[in-house]
């Protein structure tokens, strides 16, 4: 796994409704705009962006623009409000076309406003609106509860008689079941009513532990350019000292990164670290600890031991017990590598900055490790830099998954976007639309600080077209002095959510909205986009976009030998520390949130598995997003990386661009959806079961 990987995640809404936990999790948009009900036709869903008219008064038209979102992000949740009781009041025996269809129907609606509420959340420029898709998001999550533990309904799908349905279909209706009593549905209706507001609870609590990592945006000043030292010039000309003569460096990933990448200066790098390390603080540690403790309080009433076992039990791990054995695994394969990695970076601190140094610093990490592979791997990561200009990396993204898919992209014409730096594309293939993407790449104050890839339309075949964002913090073009440079990490970072997004939308023709795009186990869906990172590494392909900013010449080979072998050093470390941050994700929810000094809980972890000192001082826990979107199953990126690099060995034995395995691959693991199990996709792709020997491989070498 690479280190930019740790950003690269699926924020995920809470939900017992198996689809929506998956849509979710990628991350689910929605728009300021018209949202229109579901139809047997194929339907466009076009977002749109709230419009001001100069001539009104600027107060009263932004209560009109709220009042306007309200209303159509409430407008698939009314509608399948609506929907309901005619499902449920049908006579006669039940069966596909009466029953399945208006139900996954209602689901297409629900998803609208569940969709139009967590995307506004996220990248909206309109406080206001945020604020109003937090609303609409609380109340569509609150009929998804009911919904999972509505007896009714529950009792409806045991009744259907699937001896005459098609295995998609049979699919549909066991995990239905499976799901439903898993939400606790056969339990007696006060306990269904403290399931419900168990899960209320959670969704606002969830809303107010991102809110707050996205609102705490510490800073430090710096006093003078020359301490700039060692940054890359462009990073310098964007960052003027301000009126008073000080230069503001912040929290967000474009500041935070490079500055602890390559600033000189020790002392402001711990400085910066340590804010970053304590954004929402004191704020966050006291939401998580009530998260955690109604995740404890509903898994007890499910019959599970905590929470670890519970949200495992459905995932390819299967319980707690053997997520921490995978953690284990793993980190008993890096250990060696790790320790040598550790090694290097201690031996240069000594030789260049303490020659009585008994321990390297995290904050001293990234900055040793570039110079480590700059003098004895012959590779400085700026000096790539000048080959991604941003307008070259994305073109060259889209030309890339355009010839590996059989697809095309055009551009979408009379969409109304939410903000200027947003772009839009139909996604055609033999001449047919099969969805649409969304490019949001650039950072803005109240936008989601990450990268992730979020679901704007579940695809569903007959119904609608699938639609995805991605939702990035690149270079901007528009405002950058100069070209807008990134960091080979942010490439990567790139080919990452680019992989989600293909297989939100090649997976996305199937019939039920439960199968569609990444509806399979929520520990494998990052297998096909950290996969597909592998294409970022390749002088072929980086050969088509890869070209000097100022001379135009193509990206030497030579070069990405040489990143790559770069690359190789410090893959240990990054092992573990994933492996801390899996360990803290598993172990907060295994113990007694009452108890739990979270805390001491990451010092003990950081001493037992980290080669690096815990930072005293800092509460990592508060900002560590995961942990509400993911809860105890960060072990799935490692998971996830298992079955990449097993998935990736075709690939590496007949090349990138084979067309016989790109399209197999995406007909196979992409485009089946959710309509088997993880496991059978990938014995289909490969024609064996996976195995752990690429990964170790990957490990050792």
């Amino acid at each position: 796994m690479k280190a930019q990987t740790v950003a690269a995640h699926r924020r995920s809404t809470p939900s017992p409704i198996r689809h929506f936990a998956l849509v979710a999790g990628i991350g689910c948009v929605g728009l300021a705009g018209a949202c229109s009900g579901a139809s047997q036709e194929l339907k466009e869903t076009t977002p749109k962006e709230t419009q001001i008219a100069p001539e009104v008064d600027a107060a009263k038209e932004e209560v009109t623009a709220v009042q306007n979102f309200e209303i159509e992000c409430l407008d698939g949740l009314n509608a399948a409000k609506k929907a309901l009781p005619a499902l449920l009041s049908l006579g006669g025996v039940r069966d596909q076309e009466n029953f399945l269809i208006p139900y996954n129907l209602l689901l297409v609606d629900v998803e609208r406003s569940a969709a139009t509420a967590s995307l506004m959340n996220a990248v909206h420029p309109d406080e206001a609106i945020r604020s109003a898709a937090q609303k609409c998001e609380q109340e569509t999550s609150s009929f998804i509860t009911e919904l999972s533990l509505h007896r009714g309904l529950f009792d409806a799908f045991a009744t259907l008689d699937t001896k005459n349905f098609d295995t998609e279909a049979k699919r549909l209706v066991e995990r239905s079941l499976r799901d439903y009593r898993r939400a606790g549905v056969d339990k007696d209706e006060a306990t269904r009513i403290r399931l419900m507001k168990i899960d209320e609870s959670m969704v606002k609590l969830g809303q107010e532990f991102g809110k707050n990592i996205v609102d705490d945006v510490r800073q430090i000043e710096v006093a003078a350019a020359d301490l700039l030292k060692g940054l890359p010039e462009d990073y310098i000309r964007a960052h003027a000292p301000n009126a008073d003569g000080k230069i503001i460096i912040t929290t967000e990933y474009p500041d935070l990164i490079p500055f602890l990448r390559y600033a000189e200066d020790d002392g402001l790098r711990k400085e910066l670290y340590i804010a970053n390390k304590n954004r929402a603080g004191e704020s966050n540690e006291k939401t998580l600890r009530e998260i955690l403790t109604l995740r404890a309080e509903k898994a007890t009433i499910l019959g599970y031991a905590n929470w670890a076992d519970y949200v495992t039990e459905d995932k390819m791990m299967k319980s707690g017990k053997k997520a921490s054995e995978f953690i284990n695994r793993v980190v008993k394969t890096a250990d060696k590598r790790s320790k040598r990695d550790y090694k290097e970076l201690l031996a240069w601190k000594k030789k260049n900055m303490d020659r009585r140094a008994k321990s390297v610093e995290a904050w001293q990490s990234s900055f040793i490790e570039n110079k480590v592979k700059s003098e004895s791997y012959s590779f400085d990561t700026q000096e790539v830099r000048p080959y991604f200009k941003y307008e070259e990396v994305q073109k060259g993204l889209l030309d890339v998954t355009s010839k590996m898919y059989g697809i095309e992209y055009k551009p979408a014409a009379d969409v109304e976007l939410w903000h200027e730096d947003v772009s839009a594309y139909e996604v055609m293939q033999g001449g047919k639309k099969i969805g649409r993407i969304f490019l949001d790449m650039h950072p803005r104050d109240g936008k989601y600080g990450h990268a992730a890839q979020f679901t704007y339309r579940s695809g569903v075949a007959g119904v609608q077209a699938p639609e995805g964002v991605l939702v990035c913090n690149f270079p901007n073009p528009r405002t950058s002095e100069g070209a807008a440079l990134m960091e080979h990490a942010q490439v990567t970072t790139m080919f990452h959510e680019f992989g989600h997004l293909m297989h939100h939308v090649l997976g996305g023709q199937r019939k039920w909205i439960q199968q569609s795009g990444v509806a399979t186990e929520w520990d494998f869906v990052e297998a096909p986009s950290q996969m597909f990172e592998e294409w970022a590494w390749d002088h072929e392909i980086l050969s088509g976009f890869a070209k000097h900013h100022k001379t135009g010449q193509v990206i030497p080979k030579e070069m990405v030998e040489r990143m790559r072998r770069a690359d190789t050093f410090g893959v240990g470390i990054r092992t573990i520390r994933q492996m801390v941050y899996a360990s803290v994700s598993l172990e907060f929810h295994q113990a007694d949130p009452t108890t739990l000094d979270m805390g001491k809980k990451v010092r003990s972890l950081t001493a037992k598995l980290s080669p690096f000192p815990f930072v005293e001082g800092t509460k990592f826990h508060s900002s560590f997003g995961h942990l509400n979107g993911y809860s105890a199953i960060y072990y799935t990126y490692m998971w996830s990386m298992v079955i990449a690099k097993d998935l990736f060995t075709p690939f590496d034995k007949n090349g990138l661009m084979n067309e016989e395995w790109t399209h197999k691959y995406r007909d196979t693991v992409l485009g089946a959806g959710g309509t088997k199990d993880a496991a059978e996709l990938v014995s289909a792709f490969l024609g064996r079961d996976f195995n752990y020997e690429a990964f170790e491989k990957y490990l050792r070498k």
